[in-house]
């Protein structure tokens, strides 16, 4: 977009690139809650990279020495079980803050970060941040909500896998997808991720094989249309259904 072309133009001053970033990151980022001051200096002294989709970001044993925040598109962060399959942990869209569990703890990176779309991201150093959290306790509280969420989602994923049988299990991949990024099309609700049955299985903890079953059957159903990489939810109201008559309560 035209706002992230000002931030990498190198003959723009270093002010304006500053209010395009600080702009991009939102006023629903954890970031938002750092004193001003201190998220200027963040931002002034971070560096906004660019990737192209599919490209890698940070690898699994990396140095985890900064903090990493999502200005524009969408990051997969990922892991690989022993036995190579890949377990998809979040979908980080714009505001997102990621990778401060590897600078909180001083760890290598316990995760591969990959763009899943064209993306923009801010690299703040860790030391910087953790200064900017001291002053804050408003912040510190956010990264601690951010951390119980990452423990939150990773509990659902392992008693989804043991008590959701496989076709929940994708139904609440679908309404997931569409929460995060989707947009209205005369079919239906059409997802703007472009993620693979691979990465669905990553997601949902089943086989490809499960995930073509009970695509085709929801696509004669009428629940969903495919298009090459486009899925469209043609009947929300079927998958919300079939997703609660299986559900736990919280």
């Amino acid at each position: 977009g035209n706002d992230m072309d000002k931030a990498r133009d190198a003959t723009t001053p270093e002010t304006d690139r500053d209010a395009v970033v600080l702009r991009l990151i939102g006023r629903q980022s954890m970031l938002s809650l750092v004193p001003e001051a201190d998220l200027r200096a963040l931002v002034h002294q971070g560096s906004v990279r660019s990737f192209r989709e599919r490209e890698t970001i940070i690898a699994h044993g990396d140095e985890g020495r900064t903090v990493m925040v999502v200005l524009q598109g969408y990051v997969k962060l990922s892991a690989m079980t022993p036995g190579g399959r890949e377990v998809v942990l979040e979908i980080a869209g714009p505001g997102r803050v990621f990778g401060e569990l590897a600078m909180l703890n001083d760890w290598p990176r316990t995760a591969d970060a990959a763009a899943l779309s064209p993306a923009r991201v801010l690299s703040i150093d860790g030391a910087q941040f953790v200064r900017a959290l001291t002053r804050s306790p408003e912040a510190l509280f956010a990264v601690i909500r951010l951390l119980s969420q990452r423990l939150r989602v990773t509990t659902e994923q392992v008693t989804d896998s043991v008590a959701l049988p496989a076709a929940a299990r994708l139904a609440k991949a679908m309404m997931h997808l569409a929460a995060l990024h989707s947009h209205p099309v005369k079919e239906g609700l059409r997802i703007d991720l472009p993620l693979s049955q691979r990465e669905l299985g990553g997601m949902t903890g089943l086989t490809r094989e499960s995930i073509n079953k009970h695509l085709a059957a929801w696509r004669d159903a009428g629940w969903v249309a495919l298009s090459g990489r486009s899925l469209t939810l043609r009947d929300v109201g079927a998958l919300q259904a079939l997703l609660s008559d299986h559900e736990l309560p919280p």
